[in-house]
C-alpha cells in the first residue's frame, strides 16, 4: 500500500541516526545521459532539502512536493523523515525535548553525507522543529520555510518527557494510559472557567486517553483521519480565519482546537462533520489508508509525546542550552507559506508579528497564503506550493544563496537579499538561476 501510492523517483530507507534508526523517503536528481534521465548514487553532489512533517502526519505527507523540489535549478537531493515517534522510525526509550529532535535533524544532515542543509522546511510541529534548528545551529540551515505554524522564538518553558513517559514507534505505543494527567495552566485553567467550559487541544492531546481515543475512535481509524484532514483543511465550510484581537477571544476558534471540557477529539470531529461528506479531491481513499495502515499499527503516543513535552516540567538538562537560545532572531533566509483558510496562522494571538520580527529581512512578499487551500498546505495546494518557491523573485535568491558553496558566492548573494537590492539587480541574480 504505502510503496503504490509513492511515485517511482520517491525512494526509501533506513539511517541509523542517535538512538533512531530514522525511516527517509528521498528524491535523487536524475542526470541526463544521451537526453536519458539517469539516477545517480552520489546525492551529496547536490544541495539538500530537508522536509519535516507534523502530527498526524508522516514523511508521506511530503509525497506531492519531493520530486518538483528535486527538479529545481541543476538539481536538488529531497529528503523527508519520520520523524522520531512516527511511522516507521525505530526509536529507543529516550526523552522527548524540542532540543534532542533538533539533534535528530543535525545528525540526520551529517548521516546524508552534508555539513549543511540548503533549505530546511516544517509544517505544523515541524515549524517549530525548523525554527529551533535554525537559530541553535545558523551555520547548518542556509535558508528555512516555516509551513502553516508560524515559528515565534524558542521559549523556556517547554520541558522534557523521562523515558518512562516516552513510547516506542511500534506496536507498544498505547502504553500510557496510566501516565500522570498534563498540569494546570493559566490557559487551561481559563478556558474551563468559560461557560461552557472549553479545553485547548494541545492539553488534550498531552492528556493519558488522546492516544486510545483516536486509535479506537467510534467507526474506525480510517474514518476518524479522513474526517480530521477534511475539517482541517480548505474544504471545510467552518474554516473562515482572521486574527484574534487577545487571548480572551481563543472560545471563538473552531473546537478542533479549542475544544468542549468533556469532548474526545474524535466527538469533536465528528460534531464538526455532521452533515457533512469528506472531499476525496486531494486525498483519495488509498492514501488515507496509508496514513491509517501507520498509526493503527504504530499509535498516536510517539506524536502525542511532542504535545506532552510543552507541558511538561521543564527539564534541568536542557535549561542552559534553552536559555542561550530565548531572543535569538532567525538570520538565515526565511519565509511562512500558509492555506488562506488554516486557523492555525491566528490560533495564538499576535504569533504571525511575532515571526515577522524575528525573521531578518523578511517583507511582505515573504509571507505567502495559498488561496483556498487549508492547514494541509502540501498536500492540498502541491502545484502552489512548488511554484511559490520556484517562481517568486526573493525564493530565487533563497535557492542560490543555499547553493552557495557551489554557485557563486554565498556572502555576497546574503549581502543582497539582506539589503533589499533593486528589482534590475535582482533581474541579473534571477537570470544565473
Amino acid at each position: 500500500m504505502y510503496r503504490r501510492c509513492l511515485t517511482s523517483q520517491i525512494t526509501s530507507r533506513l539511517l541509523n541516526v542517535n538512538d533512531l534508526q530514522m525511516h527517509i523517503l528521498e528524491v535523487v536528481p536524475a542526470q541526463q545521459i544521451h537526453g536519458t534521465p539517469q539516477h545517480t548514487n552520489q546525492a551529496n553532489k547536490h544541495p539538500l532539502i530537508l522536509l519535516l512533517h507534523g502530527f498526524p502526519e508522516l514523511a508521506y505527507s511530503w509525497r506531492k512536493v519531493m520530486v518538483s523540489l528535486s527538479e529545481k535549478h541543476e538539481g536538488y537531493h529531497v529528503v523527508a523523515p519520520d520523524m522520531r515517534g512516527f511511522g516507521r522510525t525505530i526509536i529507543s526509550i529516550a526523552p522527548f525535548h524540542i532540543l534532542s529532535i533538533v539533534a535528530d535533524i543535525r545528525s540526520l544532515v551529517e548521516a546524508l553525507g552534508y555539513g549543511s542543509v540548503a533549505l530546511l522546511v516544517g509544517h505544523d510541529f515541524g515549524s517549530l522543529v525548523a525554527g529551533h534548528c535554525a537559530v541553535a545551529y545558523p551555520k547548518l540551515v542556509k535558508s528555512v520555510v516555516f509551513m502553516s505554524a508560524p515559528f515565534t522564538g524558542v521559549a523556556g518553558n517547554i520541558g522534557t518527557l523521562s523515558p518512562s513517559t516516552s513510547s516506542r514507534s511500534g506496536p507498544s505505543a498505547d502504553d500510557n494510559k496510566t501516565s500522570a494527567p498534563p498540569p494546570s495552566t493559566p490557559l487551561s485553567a481559563a478556558l474551563a472557567a468559560l461557560a461552557p467550559p472549553r479545553k485547548h487541544y494541545t492539553h488534550y492531546f498531552s492528556s493519558c486517553n488522546a492516544n486510545s481515543d483516536m486509535r479506537t475512535s467510534q467507526g474506525g481509524l480510517h474514518a476518524f483521519l479522513r474526517a480530521y484532514f477534511h475539517a482541517k483543511s480548505g474544504d471545510w465550510p467552518g474554516n473562515d480565519p482572521h486574527p484574534l484581537p487577545s487571548s480572551t477571544d481563543l472560545a471563538f476558534l473552531p473546537h478542533y482546537y479549542v475544544m468542549p471540557l468533556h469532548m474526545t477529539m474524535p466527538e469533536v470531529i465528528n460534531a464538526h462533520m455532521a452533515g457533512i461528506s469528506p472531499s476525496q479531491g486531494w486525498l483519495s481513499d488509498e492514501e488515507i489508508s496509508v496514513y491509517a495502515t501507520e498509526y493503527r499499527r504504530t499509535g498516536f503516543q510517539g506524536g502525542l509525546n511532542y504535545y506532552r513535552s510543552m507541558v511538561a516540567p521543564t527539564s534541568p538538562e536542557w535549561s542552559d542550552e534553552v536559555c542561550a537560545l530565548i531572543g535569538r532572531r532567525v538570520g538565515v533566509p526565511a519565509a511562512f507559506i500558509a492555506g488562506s483558510r488554516d486557523w492555525n496562522i491566528y490560533q495564538v494571538p499576535g504569533a504571525e508579528k511575532k515571526m515577522r520580527e524575528l525573521m531578518l529581512g523578511a517583507d511582505d512578499s515573504s509571507f505567502v497564503l495559498v488561496p483556498d487551500a487549508g492547514h494541509w498546505v502540501q498536500q492540498e495546494a502541491p502545484e502552489e506550493v512548488n511554484f511559490t518557491i520556484a517562481s517568486s523573485k526573493k525564493w530565487q535568491v533563497i535557492f542560490l544563496i543555499s547553493a552557495g558553496d557551489q554557485h557563486g558566492d554565498q556572502s555576497l548573494l546574503i549581502f543582497l537579499y539582506s539589503t533589499e537590492a533593486k528589482v534590475t539587480v535582482m533581474d541579473e541574480i534571477v537570470i544565473l538561476f
